[in-house]
């Protein structure tokens, strides 16, 4: 009973919060500096929303941020811990003062609104969290144009949308006109960071205690049924130390991997992190990703944003076997799958690696692929710029 009573209690609670939003935010103001509501809804979006912070922060902008049902240990009420910690940007505790503020504009990585929103109220930014390849409608669509990007009334969530894939833009775009507004074609925010640090490969081999006389592997593991490590099984392990006197291997799992999320699924987590003992390099979930992907000459990868990311950093790539419909028709990973060398099993591991790496065609590939997500550093942020000025200028009007 208490519990209906709570659900009921927060069910209205949202909804006079709502109407409030509404009657705040309905009457237009001039003034000198803008808020800017920061919504992250888990610790992993930290770094997108503290990129695009970066980009605008010297504008006439007043940033806020609220942690969403992600952050399970009270971080909901401070930044401590947080990549927003000891930065000019301030937290908000409690829904009320997100319903009782006036805003210039919200920004979300995911697909997730701070609260409930009549539709035009406040202009809607997402900025995504990673490349869009991961679909949830067969491989009809990418992640954030699928079904969970669309309100009740099939409308569109948000009012801009920031693509880092040229051609996705351009497809969508020619696919359906509400697009032509609504997506921004960005290049990837990081485009500019990996390409400068993918001339630094010989010095992070050095800085990970990797021999330099071999060539370098890295599987950047995604979670579920259909990953990398699942797919090529407990017996990739073996086939990594048969040939370990020829190559140098590195092995990276995503977070979920560490802790059962389904009973018919066992996590490979603790496995993986068991080849320490082998004399392996394993990446642990916390660490930063590109000193391990910059010391590679091959990565191995799923469906995931690494593999984007691999092939931005230069890499030659090999995929692991997954279902078509795991990713959209359009994304850059359904491309790449028809490109490069796919694993079935482990046994396959040798003789794809010696046909990617003595294939020129393969690095040829790698180029043509990175013009779809490149950008330079200043480039971006002028983009990211503009588009913050113009969402907040109309909404002026």
């Amino acid at each position: 009973m208490n519990s209906w009573m709570g659900r009921k209690f927060l069910f209205l609670y949202k909804y006079a919060g709502k109407w409030i939003s509404r009657l705040i935010n309905q009457k237009r103001r001039k003034k000198e500096v803008y808020r800017i509501l920061l919504f992250c809804n888990a610790p992993a979006m930290e770094e997108h929303l503290m990129n695009y912070v970066e980009q605008v922060e010297d504008g006439p902008y007043q940033f806020f941020v609220f942690l969403g049902d992600g952050y399970t240990d009270g971080a909901g009420k401070r930044l401590e811990g947080t990549l927003f910690y000891g930065k000019k940007i301030i937290p908000l505790v409690h829904l009320w003062q997100m319903f009782c503020r006036y805003w210039d504009l919200i920004v979300c990585p995911d697909l997730d609104y701070p609260f409930w929103l009549f539709k035009g109220t406040i202009p809607l930014l997402y900025i995504g969290h990673g490349i869009s390849n991961v679909s949830y409608d067969r491989g009809k669509t990418v992640y954030d144009y699928g079904p969970e990007s669309y309100d009740e009334n099939g409308e569109f969530l948000f009012d801009k949308v920031l693509e880092p894939n040229r051609r996705i833009a351009a497809l969508m775009k020619e696919g359906d006109r509400k697009f032509e507004d609504l997506i921004c074609h960005t290049g990837y925010r990081f485009a500019g960071k990996i390409k400068a640090e993918s001339e630094k490969g010989a010095w992070y081999r050095e800085h990970l205690h990797i021999p330099p006389d071999r060539p370098v592997v890295s599987f950047f593991g995604s979670w579920n049924r259909e990953s990398l490590f699942h797919v090529l099984g407990e017996g990739l392990f073996d086939v990594c130390d048969r040939l370990k006197d020829q190559y140098s291997f590195i092995f990276s799992i995503h977070p979920r991997e560490y802790r059962e999320y389904d009973p018919e699924i066992k996590p490979m987590g603790a496995l993986v992190e068991q080849q320490r003992e082998k004399g392996f390099t394993v990446r642990s979930p916390g660490e930063d990703w590109i000193p391990y992907i910059m010391a590679s000459d091959v990565a191995v990868v799923d469906y995931s944003t690494m593999m984007s990311l691999a092939v931005l950093a230069g890499k030659r790539v090999i995929v692991s076997e997954f279902p078509d419909e795991k990713v959209g028709a359009c994304s850059l990973a359904y491309q790449l799958k028809r490109t490069f060398p796919v694993l079935k099993d482990a046994d396959g591991l040798e003789s794809a690696l010696q046909q990617v790496l003595e294939v020129p065609m393969f690095e040829q590939m790698a180029e043509q692929f990175q013009d779809e997500l490149y950008v330079s550093s200043e480039d971006y942020k002028k983009k990211i710029q503009k588009i913050t000025e113009e969402m907040i200028a109309g909404r002026q009007k």
